[in-house]
């Protein structure tokens, strides 16, 4: 993502929020390129100690920085983690007519941000509870021919929760 360095310079940088509705243009933070600025710190230290207990980090950028920002493209900056949940991905592929493919759109995802909205918080995977994960995963989907279930998206998504899970034990390992 070093190309992202080389973006024109501007206070901020993020993707628009795709799964929210186009005409809100509401900025996602889930991926920021900030430029350094003691100006602009101050400006985002100031929001966030005035924000209230219901106004989080997407809220406050967008308070901030939604008229003014350089926008960069979703795809293939952010993907949430939940998308591998959806039925419909119009709004991820930015159309109704491509079709998903899962192992594809991992594939080029340059970032996947642990996001499951419904799903409980503690399905985060660093409070990883294996019932709520097995009671949230993805369905299969159902395939007329060659009759089989198209599974790949929910074996994504466990996998997902899986490969963090590895990847913390072995930090939590050399941290000791």
């Amino acid at each position: 993502m070093d190309e992202l360095f080389l973006l024109p310079a501007s206070p901020l940088a993020a993707p628009r929020a795709y799964w929210d509705e186009p005409e809100y243009g509401f900025l996602g933070s889930y991926i920021m390129l900030i430029q350094p600025s003691e100006f602009e710190f101050n400006r985002i230290l100031t929001a966030v100690m005035a924000s209230n207990p219901n106004e989080y980090d997407m809220e406050i950028i967008n308070k901030l920085y939604r008229s003014n920002a350089l926008v960069i493209p979703h795809r293939p900056y952010g993907l949430l983690s939940g998308e591998f949940r959806n039925k419909e991905h119009s709004k991820y592929l930015g159309n109704s007519e491509e079709d998903w493919d899962p192992e594809k759109i991992l594939r080029d995802a340059k970032l996947v941000h642990f996001s499951d909205w419904p799903v409980p918080k503690v399905s985060k995977p660093w409070f990883h509870d294996p019932k709520i994960t097995i009671k949230k995963q993805p369905s299969c989907i159902k395939v007329e021919s060659p009759q089989f279930d198209d599974c790949r998206a929910r074996d994504i998504w466990l996998e997902l929760y899986a490969d963090f899970a590895r990847r913390r034990k072995v930090r939590v390992f050399f941290d000791e």
